[in-house]
């Protein structure tokens, strides 16, 4: 009797072990993944002109486009909003299956535009090159702050959703400011292939 209740410790011993094994290892596996920092990295495809990718990021599949394909509410959106003239367009097909047009130009000061809208004309972000006398002193104070000794290339106003942001773009870099100074993003410019 004292044999088969040894066995039986034994393999419940096994199993315990082995769930405890496995417990450890998808948590390590779990923990291992979150240090992987989700960020705007663009890799440019190898395809040719004419294939139907063009470029992949983490969020979506981006593709260049004619102005002409680019949706009539969404071209409109735009125009209404900045008044530029626009001059190239993408379109982004997300993670969730949505799609988003994204228009340059510039406009009638000559500054650049980038304007991201739904096909059905909803303005998703604006952004607009600004001069830095535009720019709020605190988000100005954050960005030397951050990048005390960078020469400025330029500066842009993001607006999304009724909020704003300050973008100062430098050599490698470009920062993204609240404009209450308070949340400062940088981020690594896309190298062309």
């Amino acid at each position: 009797m004292k044999l088969k209740q040894h066995k039986l410790i034994q393999k419940i011993m096994i199993v315990y072990t082995k769930n405890w094994q496995s417990i450890l290892i998808l948590t390590g596996m779990a923990i291992s993944t979150s240090f992987i920092y989700p960020c705007d990295v663009q890799a440019q495809s190898l395809t040719k002109k004419g294939d139907i990718l063009i470029a992949q990021n983490l969020g979506g599949i981006v593709r260049e486009i004619p102005l002409e394909e680019v949706a009539l509410p969404a071209m409109s959106a735009a125009k209404t909003a900045t008044n530029a003239e626009f001059n190239k367009a993408r379109i982004e097909l997300k993670s969730d299956g949505s799609l988003i047009y994204i228009l340059r130009g510039k406009n009638q000061q000559g500054f650049q535009v980038e304007v991201q809208a739904t096909p059905t004309g909803t303005l998703v972000q604006v952004d607009e090159q600004i001069d830095v006398s535009e720019v709020p002193e605190i988000a100005v104070k954050a960005f030397q702050k951050w990048a005390p000794n960078e020469q400025l290339i330029s500066t842009w106003r993001s607006t999304r959703l009724g909020e704003f942001y300050y973008q100062f773009v430098i050599q490698d870099f470009w920062l993204e400011i609240a404009a209450d100074g308070n949340q400062v993003i940088i981020y690594r410019k896309k190298i062309n292939l």
